[in-house]
This record gives structure tokens, sequence and C-alpha cells, in this order.
């Protein structure tokens, strides 16, 4: 009996060593950084535009498009670390709303990027790294940085590094400054022809932002 007892008591004493390591172990796995959502807002004073060039001239298409505050999430950077993580942080600038000063321009641009079919221009920001000396939240002056962004046309995507001018310009409010050269064709596109055939798009395409966001 006493044996039996014994026995009884090491089994009982492996179990709940079993068991308190299993639930120690999620313990250690979910010590991951908890993301923060935040809401943020593209003023109406901001300036996106394309810029691009022909056989000819260079044209510019503006967009007059109002943006609506949209939901983010946002992974802070952890200690030491210069990268900060974004979900759910896009920007979809609809094609119908860029104007290049002439009605024919801006419906074979639409034509050209399929506008029926894909009517947006999306670009997300994924990551955000900050130079170590130079922190957005601490400091009111210029500073610079690069954002990992993917940018959605005609149906396919891509990712681009950006270099991006950043300056927190007063109270949950900053302004942001930056240009991609993107190739038309990188996203299935043909780059659009007028006249016949005489005037002829480039490939290339500047994507410039200037904006003026807040963030609450």
């Amino acid at each position: 009996m006493k044996k039996l007892t014994k026995s009884a008591i090491i089994l009982s004493l492996s179990l709940i060593g079993h068991v308190s390591m299993a639930n120690a172990q999620p313990l250690a796995m979910n010590t991951k950084k908890l993301s923060v959502e935040k809401t943020f807002r593209i003023n109406p004073k901001s300036v996106l535009k394309l810029d691009g060039k022909t056989n000819v001239n260079s044209f510019t298409c503006g967009c007059n498009e109002t943006f609506q505050s949209q939901q983010l999430s946002v992974e802070p950077p952890a200690d030491g670390s210069l990268s900060t993580d974004f979900r759910s942080a896009a920007l979809k600038l609809k094609i119908k709303s860029l104007d290049c000063g002439n009605p024919i321009m801006n419906k074979d641009l639409q034509k050209a990027l399929n506008a029926k079919a894909h009517p947006n221009i999306t670009i997300e920001l994924l990551r955000v790294e900050q130079d170590k000396c130079n922190r957005l939240t601490e400091l009111k002056d210029w500073v610079k940085m690069k954002a990992l962004t993917k940018i959605s046309l005609n149906g396919h995507s891509r990712e681009y590094w950006i270099n991006i001018t950043a300056k927190k310009s007063g109270p949950n409010q900053y302004r942001f400054i930056g240009t991609k050269t993107i190739n038309m064709t990188d996203f299935c596109v043909t780059p659009p022809v007028a006249l016949m055939g005489a005037i002829k798009v480039k490939d290339e395409i500047a994507i410039n932002l200037d904006l003026d966001v807040s963030v609450e």
C-alpha cells in the first residue's frame, strides 16, 4: 500500500510538472509586440500627382480626391529598433480623379491604366525606418526616413523603398514628402499614345506625394 501511494504521488507530481511546462510554453511564445490602433486622415492641403514625359513634352496629372479618415495598426519598435511596422495603412487613389489638364489625355490615361477593371492606384505603407539620431516624434525639424511600400496598379503589385522627408508640424500632425519613379510596364500597362502614334508617353512615371496627415 505504501509503494502504491508513493508511486501515485510521483505520477501526480510528474503530471503537474508536465502541465506546468505546457502552460508556460505559450506564454514564452506570446511575447511578440502588441499593435496599436490609430486613425489617420489625409488633409485637403495634401498634394498627390503623377509626373510623366512624352516624346514631345512633359505632363502632370493632379489628384482632385478628398480622402476619408482610416484606421491603421502600428507595431511600435522594440527597444533600440529603428523600424516600425504598419498594417492596413493604405492610400487608394482613384484613377478617374486624376486630372492631366486635357480631357482627351485623361481618357487615354484611364484606358491605359485599365481603370474600369482596376479603378484605384493603391499605395500601402508596410514599414518605416528612421534615422537613429533624428526620430520623427522627438523633433520638429525635417528628418530623413525610408518607407517600404506596396504599390498596386492594374491588378499587379510591387514593393518599393521610398526615401521620405518628414516633419512633425503640430500636435498629432505630420508632413511627408516623397517621390518614386516606376515603370508602367512593370504593372503590365502599355504607355498610352495619341494622334495615331505621333505622341508617345514614356514608360517611366513619377508618383509625387506631399502629404499633410493627422493621426489620432
